[in-house]
């Protein structure tokens, strides 16, 4: 799990979630409901919005989200 926290839920989505979805060639950001996986991945103000799941689970939730 990632140690950092962030000020707010938009900053952890773009420093946490947006760049590992964004592989050259092979995803972009559009392709997953990127809230929906911010709602399971991070967690709650209280918590400093930070990760809260580990790298599997944390592909497992992305997958879950993947647009179709």
């Amino acid at each position: 799990m990632n140690e950092q926290t962030f000020t707010t839920k938009q900053d952890a989505i773009e420093q946490l979630i947006l760049p590992a979805l964004e592989v050259p060639g092979v995803s972009t950001v559009a392709d997953y409901d990127v809230d929906a996986i911010a709602d399971e991945v991070l967690g709650d103000y209280e918590q400093g919005y930070a990760q809260q799941v580990d790298t599997d689970a944390f592909w497992e939730i992305v997958a879950k989200h993947e647009n179709a």
